[in-house]
């Protein structure tokens, strides 16, 4: 568990309010906040099927660390049969941040 110190660190910039931290979990939410800026985009391309037949989807996914602290999640396809489609979501509770940090690990 996370000392006093580091968790009233750490609420500075990141909402922990809610959070219980492992040692690891910090040390993530550290890195995360010296990491402002940094981006990660990973574009990855898949067959699949529909009621038209096969299709080719290119689906980008892309992570940026705000200067807000918060994490966004841009997310853009195109299929090779003109349909395309983007969201975006932002991210700034702490359990939000480190399963992202986790699964994204080139974002750090």
């Amino acid at each position: 568990m996370a000392s006093k110190e580091e968790r009233d660190y750490l609420a500075q910039y990141i909402d922990i309010s809610n959070a219980r931290l492992s040692d690891n979990d910090v040390s993530l939410l550290n890195d995360f906040i010296n990491n402002i800026g940094s981006h990660f985009e990973r574009t990855t391309s898949y067959d699949g099927w529909s009621s038209d037949g096969r299709y080719t989807r290119t689906a980008t996914n892309e992570y940026i660390i705000e200067s807000d602290y918060t994490i966004t999640h841009n997310y853009s396809y195109n299929d090779d049969d003109g349909q395309e489609g983007s969201h975006s979501t932002s991210y700034s509770e702490a359990r939000d941040i480190i399963n992202i940090l986790k699964a994204v690990p080139e974002l750090l």
